[in-house]
């Protein structure tokens, strides 16, 4: 399975890809929850499934990107691994035990995430200009996120909750239909940065101290969401706020972040990738600052205008950095090392930290996730700073 040989076709058919991988989470995140409530499990084991299934693609993540790196063979794996998550979708309804439902979980978030930097990688190989066309191919991600949180809250509520499972599945059968459209995996080109010989792809990013600084950064900023995916919905309720008004300030952090990625190219061009990093993390720590403090609705949605930074500003200039600097033969799993500490690592300590305090002081949760993001300031200092003479 070669991919699209037609470089526009190609680009064309990913746009829609992102849209139905990321309108699959906008339907999972929010709702599998109320799934699993429905078939009798308790809010504290349905916590520990949140919580848990962030740590198996620490696993897969890297080892599916070395994969890649090394045979190229990126749509031979999307689609291994979107079998293997539709059949795991499957089995949900046939599980009848709590310990069946957490072992597919977690089965599932080790395949399922395993897709994304393979994505990704073909977004930024398919841009002009050191991965421009990411951008936008990354607010139909967003846009397909937000589309399809809508419509399936409406499907749930009028026919259903098992529309949690036939939804993904549904989508997971439309990107197996798209995968041949999809552009050829991206080989290195002949006058791009080789790999060290006998270094292994992840190694090379490791090796690499600005590059694995930068991205160790933009990984804390990212990260600094945990108690807002979490736990916001619980606080924000608590302080009187209905669910509808608060799927509107959801709906005005997701608007601020697909405009901001259209507008990014010629932002990143401005003032570059690391600098944009770090006024992402400021702009994210004053706004969960601002949150912490405050539970007017007003105020909340001009707060929830800054995720254009939060998620928007630090994401594109991760990926234009990585793009531009890592070897053409790790960029994947350079790809893959920003997930795993995202969306793993770091998002689940995020989690518990904000929800160890939200316990005995709600708005501390967003306090924890300002300090999160400010983390991300001294390494991108170091990242900048000359290193010793004779250092490795």
């Amino acid at each position: 399975m070669r991919g699209n040989p037609d470089a526009r076709q190609g680009a064309i058919a990913l746009h829609g890809f992102y849209f139905l991988y990321y309108g699959l989470q906008g339907v999972s995140i929010p709702f599998l929850p109320l799934w699993f409530a429905e078939r009798g499990l308790d809010s504290a084991f349905i916590g520990l499934i949140v919580a848990t299934a962030l740590l198996p693609k620490i696993l897969s993540t890297p080892v599916v990107a070395h994969v890649a790196d090394q045979t190229g063979r990126a749509h031979a794996l999307i689609a291994a691994a979107l079998i293997g998550s539709l059949l795991l979708y499957a089995c949900y309804p046939l599980a009848a035990t709590p310990a069946w439902l957490f072992a597919v979980t977690l089965l599932l978030n080790a395949v399922f995430p395993s897709v994304l930097p393979l994505l990704d990688r073909m977004a930024i190989a398919s841009g002009r200009g050191q991965g421009n066309s990411y951008t936008l191919i990354r607010a139909c991600g967003s846009l397909g996120f937000a589309l399809m949180t809508v419509s399936g809250g409406y499907l749930i509520k009028t026919h259903g909750v098992n529309w949690v499972m036939w939804l993904p599945m549904l989508m997971i059968v439309a990107c197996l239909a798209m995968l041949r459209l999809l552009p050829r995996a991206a080989r290195p080109a002949p006058d791009a940065a080789p790999a060290t010989p006998g270094v292994t792809p992840m190694r090379a990013v490791l090796r690499d101290r600005p590059l694995l600084l930068c991205i160790a950064a933009a990984s804390l900023v990212q990260a600094s969401n945990g108690f807002l995916y979490s736990y916001s919905t619980l606080h924000w309720t608590a302080q009187g706020l209905s669910t509808a008004l608060i799927s509107l300030l959801w709906a005005v952090g997701v608007a601020s972040e697909v405009l901001f990625f259209f507008a990014a190219p010629k932002v990143l061009a401005r003032v570059g990738a690391p600098r944009l990093i770090l006024i992402s993390a400021v702009m994210t720590a004053i706004r969960w600052t601002g949150l912490a403090i405050t539970a007017d609705p007003t105020a909340i949605a001009v707060l929830q205008l800054l995720q254009c930074f939060t998620l928007a500003g630090n994401n594109a200039a991760i990926m234009w950095h990585i793009a531009a600097r890592a070897p053409a033969t790790a960029k994947t799993s350079a790809i893959a090392l920003y997930a795993l500490l995202s969306g793993g690592v770091f998002m689940f300590a995020s989690i518990q930290l904000g929800g160890a305090l939200y316990r005995h002081y709600a708005p501390g949760g967003f306090l924890v996730m300002a300090l999160c993001a400010l983390g991300a300031v001294p390494l991108l200092r170091r990242a900048r700073a000359p290193r010793p003479a004779g250092a490795d």
